[in-house]
């Protein structure tokens, strides 16, 4: 293992860790409690109305929705860029060529994030709350596939699938479940590696994320239905996205960092 990816994987475990003991500070908890009060006046079928509307949501867009999402970009071009800063990397074993495969993958995100403020804001504004959910889920999943593809990974592979909906659960959990999902995401990126079968149920996979999905998002989404005040929902749209972004490039650069250790 080279020095790089050695001081990398250490860089990259830190960041996991501070991820995973993210303390909820004094201004957080009085939010939540803010929105626990609004949450318990939320009539019951509105709630599994916005469930329902991820979940389908999710189904739509993994069974029908990848080549959709792909016309948005140019996958040719991303795994070119990849393959060539690869073999740099593999070449020179330096730093500078592995942040410039990092710095990459990050510029696609700020786009991705750019798109979902704007998106979240207009419909906001008029007044739209679900019907803008499963256009949130593409950019969001956009945002996923291009990070898998510059760090060199197939999201098309069915186990990379469950991979990305554990990783989603994993980054919108509430503080005291992060440390269980965290581990599920690690087993599972364990048996992509070594070739081992991933037990799973598709559509519970899908649902359980959705419900976890849901329950993070039940309060913006209830904001982001009323005409122009649904600007303010819209806001956590951006939110949502770089906290999941942030989390999924942890894991896909730790992934690649320790293929390279095993190299």
């Amino acid at each position: 293992m080279s020095d790089v990816v050695k001081k990398q994987l250490e860089k990259i475990e830190k960041q996991e860790k501070k991820y995973l003991e993210k303390k909820e500070g004094k201004l957080y908890c009085k939010k939540k409690a803010f929105g626990e009060a609004i949450e318990n006046k939320i009539p019951e079928k509105v709630k599994q109305a916005i469930e329902k509307a991820f979940y389908k949501g999710f189904l739509v867009l993994f069974e029908k929705g990848t080549a959709v999402i792909e016309k948005t970009y140019d996958k040719e071009k991303i795994l070119w860029q990849h393959q060539f800063y690869e073999n740099r990397f593999e070449q020179k074993r330096k730093n500078k060529q592995f942040q410039k495969m990092v710095k990459s993958a990050n510029q696609c995100n700020r786009i991705n994030m750019t798109i979902t403020t704007i998106e979240g804001a207009v419909l906001g504004i008029l007044g739209i709350g679900l019907p803008d959910i499963p256009l949130f889920l593409a950019v969001i999943l956009k945002g996923i596939y291009q990070t898998a593809l510059q760090y060199g990974f197939d999201y098309e592979d069915k186990r990379e699938q469950i991979y990305i909906l554990r990783l989603i659960r994993a980054a919108m959990a509430e503080q005291k479940q992060k440390e269980e999902f965290n581990t599920l995401v690690e087993e599972t990126a364990e048996c992509i590696e070594k070739g081992i079968a991933v037990p799973y149920d598709f559509e519970q996979e899908v649902k359980q994320t959705s419900q976890v999905f849901s329950n993070a998002m039940l309060i913006a989404k209830m904001i982001q239905g009323v005409p122009v005040i649904g600007v303010a929902g819209s806001g956590y749209n951006a939110i949502v996205y770089h906290t999941i972004l942030k989390y999924c490039n942890i894991k896909y650069k730790k992934r690649y960092l320790n293929k390279k250790k095993k190299e």
